[in-house]
């Protein structure tokens, strides 16, 4: 698998203690402590996402105060040694549901600018600061939280391996969940969609007619994603991904597929019709630039599925590996001024 690595973010064992990064989902929390280098010295224990934490909230107090809670569970400790410690958090921390509501930047937007757009909640120990999400306020509207930090940072270490030489305009693709395409250019992010396909995935192999016929395999079958990939881009406009989705089940019901490949095949139809629907849309028309490129970053093995649908349209993707997380986190953190105390000393 082709993919960008460098020796950052990895663990320090040298260095002071400069910045509190969180990564702060809807499923779940990580608790970064940062060096003056941006590195990481340690990492807190994991952390529940915002949807788990609020569970047994019955009120606006009880709100506030269960995010204290994991807060301080989280990160009590580094704070005892270290209260001036800045804070920086991103991701649905920072949402309706979150510990409060920040409001997104809408498109076009200039990453390094998110840095004068942070809101500041009060807590016992403190002040934390969220990063707020993107808002592209088109008739069909979307949003990301948390994933204008990633891309940041996937720009941050693109940059220091390419030495500042790489194309201007980038798609960053960042499989999960709720997949994200991103167009940018330079810092800018200038638009963006996302794709349910991890989420029906889910729903698809655990609650449909579809998962009666299937097994788990023992390890992850290419072969049987590949196919997948093949019968989605062949099958045509007629009934689409939806008709296709019913052979899952046709396959191995007469024998024509083992039980065990069946969630294989399925990732390669849902797969290779999203991307086979963002490369017409966004890979065949609107970049005039030969440089473009194309950046993956997630989940390694989901990777992997859409560099080889990718490569069926001849589009060669990069794979930028590793917790891209703090590096967005540390440059926010730089260009809002909260490190100017911390490493007034080190100047």
């Amino acid at each position: 698998m082709t993919q960008i690595s460098t020796t950052s973010p990895c663990s320090s064992t040298s260095g002071d203690p400069r910045l509190i990064a969180l990564d702060w989902g809807t499923t779940s929390a990580r608790a970064y402590l940062l060096d003056d280098t941006g590195r990481i010295l340690r990492t807190g224990p994991a952390g529940r996402g915002i949807l788990t934490v609020t569970e047994r909230a019955t009120s606006a107090e009880d709100h506030c105060a269960a995010f204290e809670e994991e807060f301080e569970r989280m990160c009590g400790s580094w704070l005892d040694e270290h209260p001036e410690m800045p804070v920086l958090a991103s991701g649905m921390v920072g949402s309706n549901q979150g510990w409060v509501d920040v409001p997104y930047q809408r498109l076009p937007k200039n990453l390094t600018s998110l840095a004068d757009a942070l809101v500041e909640v009060p807590s016992q120990r403190g002040r934390v600061h969220i990063v707020p999400g993107l808002l592209d306020d088109g008739e069909l509207p979307q949003v990301m939280r948390g994933e204008e930090t990633q891309i940041l940072g996937i720009l941050e270490r693109t940059a220091a391996v390419d030495g500042g030489d790489g194309p201007t305009e980038r798609v960053i693709v960042l499989p999960g969940t709720h997949t994200k395409w991103v167009r940018v250019q330079g810092v800018d992010v200038v638009d963006f969609l996302t794709s349910m396909t991890g989420e029906i995935y889910g729903l698809l192999t655990q609650h449909s007619i579809l998962a009666h016929l299937a097994s788990q395999p023992e390890a992850p079958d290419l072969g049987a994603f590949d196919r997948g990939v093949q019968t989605s881009l062949e099958t045509g406009p007629e009934g689409g991904i939806l008709a296709s989705l019913f052979t899952a089940r046709t396959l191995p019901l007469t024998g024509r597929m083992p039980a065990e490949q069946v969630n294989d095949y399925i990732s390669g139809l849902m797969i290779g019709a999203e991307v086979a629907s963002c490369v017409a849309s966004w890979l065949s028309t609107g970049f005039d630039t030969p440089s473009a490129q194309v950046l993956l970053c997630g989940e390694p093995e989901l990777c992997r599925r859409y560099q080889r649908t990718l490569q069926q349209f001849d589009v060669d993707a990069l794979v930028v590996a590793g917790d891209v997380v703090t590096h967005g986190l540390w440059r926010i953190a730089l260009s809002a001024g909260l490190l100017e105390h911390q490493l007034k000393g080190k100047a």
